[in-house]
C-alpha cells in the first residue's frame, strides 16, 4: 500500500542497487543488472499498485502521496515528492526501460561493466526522483542528475563521433538548463514578493505566480519551455538528436528514447501548465502549431533515412508530437491521452531498439539503402518486430491506438487545422515504419550477407521472454487504455 515510506523505498532501491554493483564480478554484471532491474520493476509494480489497478481515477486518489521535508528553511527550500496518477506511470516506464537496456549485449559489459551497471542504476534513481518532485530545486536537481550517467554512456562506450556527441548533448541539454534556473529563480522571487516567504515547492508557488499579470509571466513560461522542448525535443530543438542517437551504445539510445524524452513531457504536465495558465492558453495555437510541424517534420525526415537507428530516432520526434498536441490542447482528457501516448512511445521504442540492436548483430549494420531480407533467416526475431513495427503505427488493438486517436479527439476542439496537419503524420509514419521493415526483413540478401547471417542463431529464449513481456504490454494496453488515464 502506498505511504510516504513508498517514495523513500522508490529512491533509495536503485542506490543500493548501484552501490551492489561495484563488488559483483565483473562476468556477473549483466546477470547482476538484469536480476536487479526486474526486482526493482517488480518492486515499482508492488509500491504503485493501488493507483495503477484502481477502477476510476478517483479511486486511484486514495493512494496518492506526498512527502516534504525542509532542507534550508531560511531560503524556503525543501525536499518534495508526489507519487500519483502520472508519476506512478513514468516509475514503471523508468524501471521497465532499464529492464530492456540491461538486456542487451554489447562492448558494455566487457569495457568496464562495474561502471555501466552501476550509472545505469543511478540513471534510474534521479528518473524517480525527477518524476516524482514537486519541488523546484528538487527537480532541477534530478533533471541536472540524469545528465551524468548519459554523458558517461556516450563518452564511455559509444560509437566512432562520441565526443561530438557527448559536446552536442551537453551543450544543449546545459543552455535548456540554464534557462529553466532562471525561470525558477524568478517564480520564485515572484513568490517572496507576494508573501515575504521564500518557497520552492510548487504548492506554494501556485498560490501566488498563475495569479501574477501575464506579462510578468512570459519570460519564466518562456525558459521553462525551451528547456523541456530540448528535453523532448520539439521541431527547431532537435539538431542534438541524431548524432546522439547514431553514437551513443544501445542501452544509452533506449533509454533516451524511451524514458529521457519523458522528462520534458512531465516538466510540461507537472510545471509549465499549471503554473502559466493564462500564457499557455494565450499562445495555444502557437504552441500546437509546433507541435503538430514536429509530427510532419520529423516524420518526413524519417522517411529520408537510409539508417535504422536515424530513423527511429526521428520517429520518436514525430509521436512525441502528438503527445504535445494532446498536452496543449489544455483540456484533462487531452493530458491523459498524452501520458497515455507517452506509455505506448516508450514501450514500443525501447522494443524497436532491443530488436534492432539484434538485427545488428546478426547482420553487421542496419543500413537500409538494401534489401537484406533477414526475416527467412530470424522468422522469431521479426515476428517480434513486426508487431513492434504494427504497434509504432497505431494499429487499432496496440496502446498507440488509444493514445493518438484520443490526442487527436481532443486537439481537434483546440485547433481543427493543427490536428487535420497532425493527422497526416499517421499516414506518414506508415510510410517509414513499413519502408524499416520491408528493407531490413524483405528481399533477397546478398550471398555474402546470407552466408554471414546463417551462421548466428534467432532470439535466445531470454530475449524471447523480454518481446513477450513488451508485446504483452502493448495488446493488454491497447485493450484497456484506461488503466494508463488516471492523473
Amino acid at each position: 500500500m502506498e505511504t510516504s515510506s513508498s517514495l523513500s523505498f522508490l529512491l533509495t532501491i536503485p542506490l543500493l542497487a548501484m552501490v551492489i554493483s561495484w563488488v559483483i564480478p565483473k562476468a556477473l554484471q549483466r546477470l547482476y543488472a538484469i536480476f536487479g532491474s526486474a526486482l526493482i520493476l517488480g518492486l515499482t509494480v508492488y509500491e504503485t499498485a493501488g493507483i495503477l489497478f484502481s477502477a476510476t481515477s478517483e479511486a486511484a486518489k486514495v493512494f496518492f502521496v506526498d512527502q516534504r521535508l525542509e532542507w534550508v528553511s531560511e531560503l524556503g527550500m525543501s525536499v518534495g515528492f508526489r507519487l500519483d496518477g502520472v508519476s506512478a506511470w513514468f516509475l514503471i516506464l523508468s524501471a521497465l526501460t532499464t529492464l530492456v537496456a540491461f538486456s542487451t549485449r554489447g562492448s558494455w559489459y566487457r569495457k568496464q561493466p562495474r561502471l555501466f551497471v552501476s550509472m545505469g542504476f543511478f540513471l534510474l534513481f534521479a528518473l524517480n526522483s525527477a518524476f516524482l518532485a514537486t519541488d523546484l530545486i528538487t527537480f532541477y536537481l534530478s533533471y541536472e542528475a540524469v545528465f551524468i550517467p548519459m554523458i558517461f554512456m556516450v563518452g564511455v562506450w559509444g560509437e566512432n563521433q562520441k565526443a561530438s556527441a557527448v559536446f552536442r548533448f551537453f551543450l544543449m541539454s546545459f543552455a535548456g538548463s540554464i534557462l529553466m534556473l532562471v525561470a525558477m529563480f524568478q517564480i520564485m522571487s515572484m513568490h517572496h514578493a507576494a508573501t515575504g516567504q521564500w518557497s520552492s515547492h510548487l504548492a506554494d508557488i501556485m498560490k501566488v505566480v498563475p495569479n501574477a499579470p501575464v506579462e510578468s509571466l512570459l519570460w519564466p513560461c518562456v525558459g521553462f519551455f525551451l528547456a523541456f522542448a530540448i528535453k523532448v525535443p520539439l521541431v527547431p530543438f532537435h539538431g542534438w538528436l541524431k548524432e546522439v542517437y547514431v553514437n551513443a551504445p544501445m542501452p544509452g539510445t533506449i533509454w533516451m528514447s524511451a524514458i529521457l524524452s519523458k522528462l520534458g513531457v512531465v516538466g510540461v504536465i507537472r510545471f509549465v501548465i499549471p503554473l502559466f495558465p493564462a500564457v499557455i492558453k494565450e499562445y495555444q495555437g502557437p504552441l500546437l502549431a509546433v507541435s503538430a510541424v514536429s509530427v510532419i517534420y520529423a516524420a518526413l525526415l524519417a522517411i529520408r533515412s537510409s539508417e535504422g537507428k536515424t530513423l527511429l530516432a526521428y520517429s520518436s520526434i514525430s509521436h512525441l508530437g502528438f503527445v504535445m498536441l494532446g498536452l496543449f490542447s489544455l483540456s484533462a482528457e487531452g493530458s491523459n491521452a498524452g501520458v497515455l501516448l507517452s506509455v505506448g512511445h516508450a514501450v514500443t521504442s525501447a522494443m524497436l531498439f532491443f530488436l534492432l540492436h539484434q538485427v545488428e548483430e546478426r547482420s553487421g549494420n542496419v543500413d537500409l539503402s538494401t534489401s537484406k531480407g533477414l526475416a527467412s533467416n530470424y522468422p522469431t526475431l521479426f515476428s517480434g518486430l513486426f508487431i513492434a513495427v504494427l504497434a509504432s503505427v497505431s494499429l487499432p488493438g496496440t496502446l498507440n491506438f488509444g493514445g493518438e486517436f484520443l490526442v487527436l479527439l481532443n486537439a481537434y476542439r483546440a485547433s481543427a487545422l493543427c490536428t487535420i496537419l497532425a493527422a497526416t503524420g499517421v499516414i506518414l509514419g506508415a510510410v517509414y515504419m513499413l519502408r524499416f521493415f520491408q528493407k531490413l526483413g524483405l528481399g533477397t540478401p546478398g550471398s555474402a550477407n546470407h552466408a554471414d547471417v546463417a551462421l548466428k542463431k534467432d532470439l535466445s529464449f531470454a530475449d524471447l521472454l523480454m518481446v513477450i513481456l513488451l508485446v504483452g504490454i502493448v495488446i493488454y494496453g491497447g485493450i484497456n487504455p484506461g488503466i494508463f488515464m488516471k492523473g
